[in-house]
């Protein structure tokens, strides 16, 4: 396809549903089914026009389309009042921080203004911070060293902790057993020693990492909401914060759930502003949208992988994306799925046309490729179309010869 059916002026119209030209609908559409890229580009540019629209940002005439728009839509009408709702809680939240009183620190503030305190002091205050910096580190480094080390076959969350390596995620929620069990009291005990004799960043968010690894989530809240405001733009601490909520939305019963997924696609969101290479934090969000918004989660885990394209995260990150375009796959009417695949197939595009087959294969209903592709065949022969039987079968023995390829199976081809 051309150029100008990817141009950013042609697909925001399109979004907004101003293109009236049949061509370029077509145009348009095609390239929705067979070029991936293009895809993710619409999906990227939809999503910053519901933020646009949701705060406010659109002149009058587009946000009079994007509304026209909903009605046909009740996705994008979805993920509009998700999008609002996430900006209402910000705004509450920001207005009652607004409204809490000033620390009591603030009124010795002026006695320090006062020079002849203020250069003594200074003095003080910096040598008290290298050392406590020099202390801290030094016991916090080791502490959080053994806590990883401990969790190496078998990570606590299945969010991901700031610098914590990769290790499956574990099936065991009972108390740990003896031997770490010793070694998790003596690193809990000195990190909260750490913390009451050097209260900053460093020592609190290495002590609400380690109540995280212990489900224990209200403490870990308390001391990570704590680092932040020692270093409210630090991603690390934001992202934490956001596993903390999401293992919350995890552990908590269905109807219970949206609130903190929202506190946690909250603080990953921010963590992936302060920091786009942050992997923890964009690998998160995709998980908090998964279970929020699925359509923009697939997005995010694409995004993911082209950061991040072999590690074992991105293992998990492709199993996450494969159930969604799966679940996406049995969300599509039969006949948009078989259209799909004839155009990827006609292309010659293998990789499209066979991952289309793959997210039916196996599914027992009208959805299904091959029961599609069969029922397409015998229509043909009745009807006397001999050019769409033949397509018929010649796209039937393409995917069993894939599938004697792929998986040493002929039932595709008997």
């Amino acid at each position: 396809m051309g150029e100008p059916l990817k141009s950013e002026e042609t697909i925001r119209e399109y979004l907004l549903g101003r293109v009236s030209d049949e061509a370029t609908l077509e145009g348009l559409e095609e390239l929705l089914f067979t070029d991936e890229e293009f895809c993710s580009r619409v999906a990227l540019a939809e999503d910053g026009l519901i933020n646009d629209y949701a705060f406010g940002t659109l002149n009058h005439e587009d946000a009079e389309s994007f509304r026209a728009t909903l009605a046909s839509d009740p996705e994008r009408l979805r993920n509009l009042e998700l999008t609002e709702a996430l900006r209402e809680k910000a705004l509450a939240r920001n207005l009652s921080k607004a409204k809490l009183k000033p620390s009591y620190f603030s009124s010795i503030i002026l006695f320090f203004r006062q020079p002849v305190y203020a250069g003594a002091f200074a003095v003080l205050l910096i040598a008290a911070v290298v050392l406590g910096i020099y202390f801290s580190r030094r016991s916090n480094t080791d502490d959080l060293a053994e806590l990883k080390s401990i969790y190496k076959q078998a990570r606590p969350t299945e969010s991901r902790i700031s610098e914590f390596d990769y290790a499956p995620l574990s099936q065991l929620r009972g108390a740990p057993d003896t031997g770490n069990e010793k070694r998790l009291r003596r690193i809990e005990n000195n990190l909260i020693e750490a913390t009451e004799k050097t209260s900053n960043a460093e020592t609190h968010h290495a002590l609400g990492r380690f109540w995280l690894t212990q489900h224990k989530y209200p403490d870990a809240i308390k001391e990570l909401e704590a680092a932040l405001k020692f270093a409210p733009q630090n991603a690390r601490i934001h992202n934490d914060l956001g596993a903390v909520y999401f293992e919350v939305a995890k552990a908590s019963p269905e109807g219970k759930r949206f609130e903190p997924l929202s506190h946690a696609f909250e603080e990953f969101t921010r963590a992936t502003q302060l920091d786009g290479n942050l992997l923890e934090a964009l690998f998160n969000k995709a998980l908090a949208q998964q279970e929020l918004a699925p359509r923009q989660a697939r997005e995010s885990w694409l995004l993911y992988l082209q950061k991040d394209p072999s590690s074992p995260w991105a293992e998990e990150a492709r199993r996450n994306l494969a159930w969604i375009e799966k679940e996406r796959a049995l969300s599509r009417k039969p006949e948009e799925i078989l259209a799909d695949f004839l155009i990827a197939y006609r292309n010659h595009d293998e990789p499209r046309a066979q991952r289309i087959h793959n997210e039916t294969k196996g599914v027992l209903t009208s959805s299904a490729l091959t029961l599609q592709l069969s029922r397409r065949y015998l229509g043909a022969k009745k009807s006397g179309d001999n050019a769409e039987a033949k397509e018929s079968l010649d796209a039937l023995t393409y995917i069993g010869r894939f599938e004697q390829a792929e998986n040493s199976e002929f039932f595709f081809l008997s």
